[in-house]
């Protein structure tokens, strides 16, 4: 496991970053209000089209609500896109709450927007045409490159905090290392076992697979692309057979601490896991949330400061759970082995308002901000109000 212990150490960039995080607290999470709410982030009326255009099999229901399925801010947390079954991807200033451009995707389709090292760009996953990932100017409003290999829908697609490299894994049961200056994968594994994802650490060093089909969570080391990874467990959970009607949870996202210390690995059903970072032993079950069944992909994640994780529900509720290590403890323990794992309840349930319980399909916290965005029928901003709440009647 030596050869993939140095995933510890963050990216020069996030340690940056770092010296401007705000920490969460249960107390500010609580003070979370939606300060910008976008009604019109997906279009609605192609609700009953989009089922003809082609597109890859869905299994949305015909002529239900289309939804923002992916949330992405850059670098810098100054700029946030937003993709949508609707075929639309939206550029938004982050600091200011405005809409600054939409864009479309008719042709190829757009799923898991994420933007590159450079903000005015983005990598996306088509659901239309082909399964190719696409790399888009939205300055020019062109594509740059296309990279071909996916023969199956692209699950998750995530750039290296730290280089131009970027993963992406799917039901083709690979997953694909790649270059924005090389139109073809650096690496590729192959014969996962089942549709997987795939995510960096905050390093950038080691990449974490994650397979539903046989339940197992991998590390591997970014550099020598083996074929073999260097740890792996098989994710048990007696739980999770207690109470749900399927024997194993279906993986439907994977994301390392920004301080490397945990990995948060999201599913489908009404349990995500909290797994330490280096012997892959589950720390935390997760419970409180509503679970997204097929909807589930984008709507957890930690929050900047590796302090709290965030998710989505199926009633619309933003859920968020404090991790925080007890007095005296640098880090949350794995429990004894002989005993149950804990299960974690929500600290605080934030609630949309305004009637709205759509699910909330895509969530995100900023990098540097204390600022979390949520994609659904809608897409909204929250920020902490201030003891008088009056802040957000009064504008960003």
């Amino acid at each position: 496991m030596s050869a993939g212990l140095s995933h510890i150490n963050p990216s020069k960039q996030e340690a940056a970053l770092k010296s401007v995080i705000t920490p969460t607290t249960p107390d500010i999470i609580e003070r979370f209000k939606p300060s910008r709410v976008f009604k019109d982030a997906v279009d609605n009326s192609q609700s009953q089209t989009t089922e003809a255009s082609g597109s890859q099999p869905s299994s949305r229901p015909s002529g239900s609500p289309l939804h923002v399925t992916s949330v992405a801010f850059d670098d810098m947390g100054d700029r946030c896109v937003t993709a949508g079954e609707d075929d639309v991807f939206t550029l938004y200033d982050a600091r200011k709450g405005k809409k600054l451009r939409t864009l479309y995707s008719k042709k190829y389709g757009i799923a898991h927007a994420r933007f590159t090292h450079r903000p005015q760009n983005i990598i996306h996953a088509s659901t239309k045409a082909d399964h190719a990932i696409r790399y888009h100017s939205m300055h020019d409003n062109k594509y740059l490159s296309y990279f071909q290999g996916h023969t199956d829908t692209v699950r998750s697609l995530q750039m290296s905090p730290v280089d131009d490299t970027f993963i992406s894994a799917g039901d083709d049961q690979t997953v694909r290392l790649w270059d924005l200056r090389a139109p073809t994968c650096r690496g590729v594994i192959n014969d996962m076992g089942g549709s997987t994802i795939a995510a960096f650490d905050s390093g950038g060093v080691v990449f974490a697979v994650a397979c539903s089909d046989n339940q197992t969570i991998m590390l591997f080391d970014s550099a020598s692309l083996d074929a073999v990874p260097f740890a792996y467990t098989r994710l048990v959970d007696p739980e999770h057979a207690r109470i749900e009607s399927a024997a194993s949870a279906n993986f439907t996202s994977l994301a390392f601490s920004n301080n490397g210390d945990y990995l948060l690995v999201g599913t489908a059903s009404n349990v995500h896991y909290v797994l330490d970072a280096f012997d892959l032993v589950i720390v935390r079950r997760l419970e409180g949330h509503g679970g997204l069944d097929r909807h589930s992909g984008e709507e957890v994640c930690w929050s900047a400061d590796s302090r709290c994780v965030f998710s989505g529900s199926r009633d619309g509720n933003i859920v968020a759970w404090d991790l925080s290590a007890p007095d005296g403890a640098t880090k949350l323990q794995a429990p004894d082995p002989a005993g149950p794992t804990p299960t974690m309840q929500p600290s605080v349930i934030l609630r949309p308002g305004d009637g709205q319980h759509a699910a909330s399909r895509a969530v995100q916290f900023n990098p540097r901000y204390n600022l979390l965005a949520v994609g659904g029928e809608e897409f909204s901003m929250w920020l902490p109000t201030t003891k008088s709440a009056a802040d957000i009647d009064e504008g960003w």
